[in-house]
């Protein structure tokens, strides 16, 4: 009688369809499968300011496992919005959970990081003023607050602090 621990089941790379990444997540669940689409947050320049907006880490790419034991691969190809699973030769293309745990806690530590700040500025940062009356000019960012940033700009031959709305800002 051999006392081995349980193996669980590879995750399996799958395909999916363009933009279609978070309708074949639904699809692969309601099939009882364990899924996994790592996301992106980033800051994205709005009309009003700026706003964290999530992406595709892998566009176009998914991960999934099977739910319960004896659980068949062969369903996710006619899954809607899924090409099929990415494959070498005639074997499917596998991650063990090591290598998933590492990119979930990349996401996460990517998202705690952007969640950390209420823009997307950090002292010492180059940006350009790209709205407003000092529209044109550039400087570095000397501190950070909820709605505005100071900025250290040349004016008259020194160095000034001025205090600009985030929204008029970009990164340089």
């Amino acid at each position: 009688m051999s006392l081995t621990a349980p193996t669980t089941s590879p995750w399996y790379v799958c395909f999916c369809k363009p933009r279609r990444e978070s309708f074949a997540l639904r699809k692969l669940e309601e099939q009882g499968y364990e899924v996994f689409l790592p996301l992106l947050t980033q800051w994205e320049k709005a009309r009003d300011g700026w706003q964290k907006k999530q992406q595709v880490m892998f566009p176009r790419y998914c991960f999934l496992r099977c739910g319960r034991p004896g659980q068949s691969i062969a369903p996710i190809r006619s899954t809607p919005g899924i090409s099929g699973l990415v494959t070498f030769g005639n074997l499917p293309a596998t991650l063990d959970e090591a290598t998933l745990e590492a990119l979930r806690s990349l996401v996460e530590k990517q998202a705690r990081a952007v969640d950390a700040g209420a823009t997307p500025f950090r002292s010492g940062d180059p940006v350009a003023i790209a709205d407003g009356p000092l529209k044109g000019m550039s400087g570095i960012v000397s501190a950070v607050a909820a709605e505005r940033v100071t900025v250290m700009l040349s004016l008259l031959g020194r160095e000034k602090p001025v205090a600009v709305p985030a929204a008029h800002l970009t990164l340089a």
